[in-house]
C-alpha cells in the first residue's frame, strides 16, 4: 500500500460494470448484437480495447477497425440501439459482485460517504443498481455527460467527489479497468485494483490490486501514511 502523507479516508468510490455489478458481459456481449444486425459484421470476443470507456469510445473503436461511416447520426444510432440491447439482454440477469455488500457494510460501520462513478450513461447505471438491488446504497452517482471527458481523465472521479464534498487525497476507489485506474489516480485519489475484468499485470498502476473482495478490509486504510 503506497501513500506518502498522512490521511484520513472519508469515502469510498466505485466503478460499476465488474466492480459493483457483474454486468461487464452483458455489456460487451451487446455490441456483438449490435453489429451482427446492424452490418452483419463478427466482432468477436476480445474486448480489451473498450473495456472501461465509454459507449461513444466503443463506437469510435469499432466503426474505425471496420472502415464504416463515422458520421453523427449514425453513432448516435448505434448508442441507442447498444443500450437498448443491453437492457434487454441484461433484464434479470444481473448480480452484485461477490463481497460487494460486506464492503459497502464496511464502509458505512466506518462513517465514509459512498459514491459510484461510471463511464456507462446514468440510465444504464441506474438499471444495474436496481436489478442488482443495490440502488439505495449510494449517496452519488457520477455518470458518463458532456460536460465530463470520459476515463482515462479525472473529470468523472473529480465530479463524484465534488457531490459527496469529499477532498480528492481522502477517498479510497475500487475500480477494475487500466483506464479506470489512471483516472482516478490523475483525480488524486487512493486505487484499488480489482482483478474482475483485467488480470493482475494490467492493474500496475493501482496502489493496491486485490483478487476479491475477501482480500480488504477497509479498517486497515485507517491512518494511513
Amino acid at each position: 500500500m503506497r501513500r506518502k502523507e498522512m490521511n484520513s479516508f472519508t469515502t469510498l468510490i466505485l466503478d460499476c460494470d465488474g466492480v459493483i455489478v457483474d454486468s461487464e458481459p452483458f455489456s460487451c456481449g451487446a455490441w456483438n448484437v449490435v453489429f451482427e444486425r446492424e452490418y452483419g459484421i463478427d466482432i468477436g470476443t476480445d474486448y480489451s480495447a473498450i473495456l472501461g470507456g465509454t459507449t461513444q469510445n466503443a463506437i469510435e473503436h469499432y466503426l474505425t477497425k471496420y472502415n464504416l461511416d463515422k458520421s453523427e447520426d449514425i453513432r448516435l444510432r448505434l448508442a441507442e440501439i447498444k443500450e437498448q440491447v443491453y437492457l434487454e439482454i441484461a433484464k434479470g440477469k444481473l448480480e452484485p459482485i461477490s463481497g460487494i455488500q460486506e464492503i459497502i457494510k464496511q464502509a458505512r460501520e466506518l462513517g465514509w460517504k459512498i459514491g459510484v462513478a461510471s463511464s456507462g450513461i446514468m440510465k444504464k447505471i441506474l438499471f444495474n443498481l436496481r436489478e442488482a438491488n443495490i440502488l439505495e446504497k449510494f449517496d452519488a452517482i457520477t455518470g458518463s455527460e458532456p460536460h465530463l471527458r470520459g476515463k482515462p481523465y479525472p473529470d468523472i472521479y473529480l465530479s463524484v467527489a465534488k457531490q459527496l464534498k469529499s477532498i480528492p487525497r481522502d477517498c479510497i476507489v475500487i475500480e477494475d479497468t487500466p483506464s479506470g485506474i489512471t483516472a482516478a489516480k490523475r483525480a488524486g485519489m487512493y486505487v484499488i485494483g480489482i482483478t474482475t475484468t483485467f488480470p493482475k499485470k494490467n492493474l500496475t498502476e493501482a496502489d493496491r490490486i486485490i483478487a476479491s473482495y475477501k482480500e480488504l478490509l477497509l479498517k486497515d486504510y485507517l491512518n494511513l501514511s
